[in-house]
């Protein structure tokens, strides 16, 4: 069995199903202001993705890339791309848990006890604005990390410094 290639097939597929949804966050987003009654489920539906398919997808990705790193023999400590990569995604990871899941959480947490909007009542209430910007900012940026890192996997600047 070819090792590289199982590490190689299961981190791409990770990173597939875990990041693809993310960058359906804004489409749900622009149908909720569009009609807030929605709101409850669409936080619902964020909250859900992102707890039970993005973050743990997510955290296997460190196992799946140190098995691609192991199996292929590079010199990690020696390959700048990787170590730049690496550090983002940490990053990305850290925003993830400790910004952007609490925040949705609150959200919900909002949204099961707030009243259910009326046609022509006016925007949700202040606080839950200032969570929906919290989150677009943050989820923004990780989103914009994802993408380099991608970039960086792909065309490794600096190339592959093998043992």
């Amino acid at each position: 069995m070819n090792w590289f290639l199982l590490w190689l097939f299961l981190h791409i597929l990770a990173a597939v199903i875990a990041f693809g949804p993310i960058f359906v966050f804004p489409i749900i987003g622009t149908l909720v202001a569009q009609s807030p009654q929605n709101m409850r489920f669409a936080v619902e539906l964020n909250h859900r993705i992102e707890s039970r398919l993005v973050l743990p997808l997510a955290v296997t990705m460190l196992v799946s890339g140190s098995g691609l790193i192991w199996t292929s023999g590079i010199d990690f400590f020696q390959t700048a791309f990787l170590i730049v990569g690496v550090a983002l995604y940490l990053l990305a990871l850290a925003i993830a848990f400790a910004i952007l899941l609490p925040t949705t959480q609150r959200l919900l947490q909002i949204s099961e006890h707030a009243p259910a909007p009326t046609p022509g009542g006016g925007g949700p209430p202040a606080q839950v604005m200032a969570l929906v910007r919290r989150n677009q900012m943050f989820g923004g940026f990780t989103t914009i990390l994802f993408v380099v890192i991608i970039f960086l996997m792909i065309i490794q600047p600096g190339g592959v410094a093998l043992r």
